[in-house]
């Protein structure tokens, strides 16, 4: 039996235009920051209403919070990379505070204050700010040999650490000393996660 459900043309035009204008958005918030971000003149730099923004992402604060977790997802853990937990780990800081990623964490960070700030405005983003990476970080622990019942701890070491030093990288810009301080820490966490073999 055929479905006779009635279709919205138009919400068929505009599936795909939420995904666009997320893009647009994020990449005008990495490069003009979100201290004196207005979603007037958002809306009007990207050539759209403010009711059309406003019909998509709701507020500013929910608009922020998806483009923080799109930048979540585009920098996200690959547990296959590396034969070992230190090539894993470098890997990753590698790929994070590269030139074309350090300034999404830059962004990330001002949100981050103005969510500190303002915390009934961005619950949603408070609320997956920590719980989102440690999950990924959780599961390429355990994916490593880590025992269950030190994944989290394990993985909140490892972003308290990574976030720690990419905020330091983005305020001084020593590149020399932060990646020889990483290089420490991932030798210190290959050396813990050798002791897992053991138990």
């Amino acid at each position: 039996m055929e479905d006779s459900t009635p279709v919205d043309g138009r919400k068929l035009r505009y599936q795909h235009r939420r995904a666009e204008l997320l893009e647009q958005v994020t990449a005008y918030v990495t490069a003009n920051g979100v201290g004196e971000l207005s979603m007037r003149p958002l809306a009007k730099d990207l050539g759209i209403s403010h009711a059309t923004l406003i019909h998509h992402f709701g507020s500013k604060e929910q608009l922020l919070t998806e483009v923080v977790a799109t930048l979540r997802d585009s920098s996200s853990l690959d547990i296959s990379s590396g034969t070992d937990i230190v090539e894993m780990l470098t890997s990753y800081w590698n790929g994070r505070t590269s030139a074309e990623s350090l300034p999404n964490f830059r962004l990330m960070f001002e949100i981050y204050g103005q969510a500190l700030l303002h915390p009934e405005r961005y619950r949603e983003f408070l609320d997956h700010v920590v719980g989102d990476w440690l999950g990924g970080l959780a599961e390429a622990a355990l994916a490593h040999g880590c025992p269950p019942d030190r994944a989290d701890r394990y993985a909140t070491i490892v972003l308290a650490q990574i976030r720690g030093l990419t905020l330091d990288l983005v305020t001084t810009g020593d590149r020399v000393r932060i990646d020889a301080a990483f290089a420490e820490f991932a030798a210190a966490m290959g050396a813990l996660a050798s002791s897992w073999k053991a138990i």
